[in-house]
């Protein structure tokens, strides 16, 4: 990236250089995001034997508890914070 000195005034040409070099940055940026964004929200793989499964299943069904009581511990903070005229 060609930076001008600081003593040399900006010219014309210079900030479409720069306009172009960060189009062509964030235009990488945008793929690779969406590159990922793709690898996450793949559906999985089948599992290849019925251990596999039973381990995704129960590792899938931990997950949902961790977050059901994440929610309820969430919403009892909030409900003291506020105090009960809100209840």
């Amino acid at each position: 990236m060609n930076t001008p000195d600081r003593n040399s005034p900006l010219t014309l040409e210079d900030i479409s250089r720069r306009k172009a070099e960060l189009l062509v940055q964030i235009r990488q940026h945008q793929q690779e995001m969406g590159r990922l964004g793709k690898q996450l929200t793949a559906p999985l793989r089948p599992a290849a034997n019925r251990g596999n499964s039973i381990v995704r299943a129960f590792n899938t069904s931990l997950a949902v508890i961790d977050g059901i009581k994440t929610g309820i511990k969430l919403m009892r903070s909030f409900r003291n914070a506020f105090g009960k005229r809100y209840r």
